[in-house]
């Protein structure tokens, strides 16, 4: 009996893992607009958050911008990405000051080096370059942002209040993974349900 619950509890974790990480590909795979996904990690006075996407929900399209107006939306999102405090909100008690901003996106990456396309022009075989351009426009675009806050207080985190859903109503659900010191947590977020407790 003791090795069949030793057994159990050893097989748990693994399929639990497993079974996140294969929702979590299903989500990615699905590239679902209206729904992102964001994990949030607690390690001492740090608190990280990756926020992961479909540019559709930030930006409304996902296609390389062609007109001053795309390249004008694109750079207010940015802008509003850059000042992550205005999008999520911690316990005042906490303490939590934004500390750094790491974004990524091929939408952000338009003006790439020349170098750089020339590169992409390398491929003389007419087929290799229209499997490239196939795939180049194929792709569904992603906003991938990395938010790094240091809290002076963290044992008074209780909560995380997103007010992200009020800057980008596109967004309709994030699925949230939290690992804190009690443990790994998902949940689901709306805009009729932004807060998360941490305690």
């Amino acid at each position: 009996m003791r090795r069949t619950l030793l057994a159990l509890s050893l097989a748990l974790p693994v399929s639990q893992s497993l079974s996140a990480e294969e929702h979590s590909h299903a989500s990615l795979d699905a590239h679902e607009h209206g729904v992102a996904s964001l994990n949030l990690v607690v390690d001492g006075n740090l608190v990280s958050l990756e926020l992961d996407s479909p540019a559709a929900n930030l930006v409304g399209f996902e296609h390389q911008p062609s007109s001053d107006e795309d390249r004008a939306t694109i750079a207010r999102v940015k802008a509003t990405l850059e000042r992550a405090d205005s999008l999520f909100s911690f316990t005042a008690d906490a303490g939590c000051a934004l500390q750094q901003v790491d974004l990524h996106s091929p939408l952000f990456e338009q003006h790439a080096p020349a170098e750089e396309h020339e590169h992409e022009h390398e491929h003389e075989h007419e087929h290799e370059h229209d499997d490239h351009h196939e795939h180049e426009h194929g792709e569904h675009a992603d906003i991938e942002g990395r938010f790094d806050f240091a809290c002076s207080a963290p044992d008074k985190l209780e909560a995380l209040t997103l007010p992200l859903f009020n800057s980008f109503p596109a967004l309709q659900r994030l699925q949230v993974q939290t690992i804190t010191a009690s443990g790994q947590h998902g949940a689901l977020l709306t805009a009729d349900n932004p807060s998360l407790p941490m305690d």
